[in-house]
This record gives C-alpha cells, structure tokens and sequence, in this order.
C-alpha cells in the first residue's frame, strides 16, 4: 500500500526505532509498512495519532506533503 509515512517521518527526523517504541510496535512492522505492506486498521490509527494526521492524509492521500507544508491543493 502506497503511504507518505517515510515523508513524515523524515520531516519530524523520527527513525524507524523511535516510532516503533513509541507506538508499541515492532520495528519490522513498521518497516513493511514503509515497504509497501498494507498495515492494519489499529497500526494506521496509532501512526496518524502519533503525527497528529488523519489517517486518509498519511495513506490515502498523495498530497501529504503539501498539507505538512501548510499548502493544499484547489
């Protein structure tokens, strides 16, 4: 599944270990899911907690990117 995790992640500098810890899951699991896998619905609730998103926004969403740089799209 297409996501902008690994956007997000680089933009607020948090590494693959930080965020596994601190949403309580693996780091495999959070590499699978920068690699494509498709996350269950708990882990996209816990990741668009953690960076304070909508779900839709981190993977459904292409324009992420734009929404993190305060600009959107008309």
């Amino acid at each position: 599944m297409k996501n902008n995790l690994d956007f997000l992640m680089e933009s607020n500098r948090v590494g693959v270990t930080k965020l596994a810890k601190e949403i309580k899951v693996s780091r495999g699991t959070i590499y699978r899911t920068l690699n494509g896998g498709t996350p269950s619905a708990g882990l996209m609730l816990k990741i668009s907690k953690y960076f304070n998103r909508d779900v839709k926004d981190i993977f459904f969403d292409s324009s992420v990117q734009q929404i993190v740089h305060g600009r959107t799209s008309a």
